[in-house]
């Protein structure tokens, strides 16, 4: 073949293998892209052909307080600690917190634990023998409720929280919490902001919230 011929040959065919390679690499890119994006599933259903969603079905975990309080409207009164007697005017400790309740107010265990004791109170008048609930929670955690006028529970009688142990005998309830016969201020096992209460809306200055 003439070498003019050739060259020819040549000049037409390079055009079409640059046109060859540029839509090779055009369809690698679209099948990169592909690859690289989830594949569109519709509208199915967790179960039928998949999800878009990678944690559907499963409900987030909403761990429950470990104690509660043991009435349903919460209004303190005299809280545990130092305090100044009215009636001395010396300092004394309380160990229990006292809330504000309606005679007959359903009284609850503020934990899942086994009733050991219900007794009257020290020093009470005998003729209306108001009874006090003690429940052990486990691990040294004990709680001890009254002065209750009627009592539901007794003694080895498995409760949760929330379980009613009677009624309360007046207008006051008190709660003491001891660990390991120690006693400790019942709110920090408690652990529930009183803010949350309606009762509290009264008594907490303007602006606290």
């Amino acid at each position: 073949m003439h070498p003019r011929s050739v060259l020819t040959s040549l000049a037409l065919s390079i055009p079409i293998v640059v046109v060859a390679l540029a839509c090779s690499r055009d369809e690698a890119s679209a099948d990169a892209t592909d690859e690289a994006q989830p594949p569109d599933l519709g509208d199915a259903a967790p179960g039928e052909g998949g999800s878009t969603d990678p944690f559907a079905g499963i409900e987030a975990l909403h761990p429950e307080p470990w104690a509660a309080w043991p009435v349903e409207y919460v209004d303190p009164e005299v809280f545990a600690g130092w305090r100044i007697s009215p009636t001395t005017g010396k300092y004394e400790r309380r160990e229990a917190l006292r809330l504000r309740v309606d005679a007959g107010a359903f009284v609850l265990a503020i934990a899942d634990g086994k009733v050991i004791a219900v007794e009257a109170g020290a020093g009470e008048d005998p003729g209306e023998a108001p009874l006090f609930v003690t429940v052990d929670h486990g691990q040294g955690i004990e709680s001890r409720l009254g002065p209750l006028s009627e009592v539901g529970v007794h003694p080895h009688l498995p409760v949760t929280r929330g379980t009613q142990l009677g009624l309360a005998a007046g207008r006051g309830l008190e709660l003491s919490v001891s660990v390991d016969g120690v006693a400790i201020d019942p709110l920090l096992a408690l652990r529930q902001p009183l803010y949350r209460w309606p009762a509290q809306l009264r008594r907490l200055p303007a602006g606290a919230l």
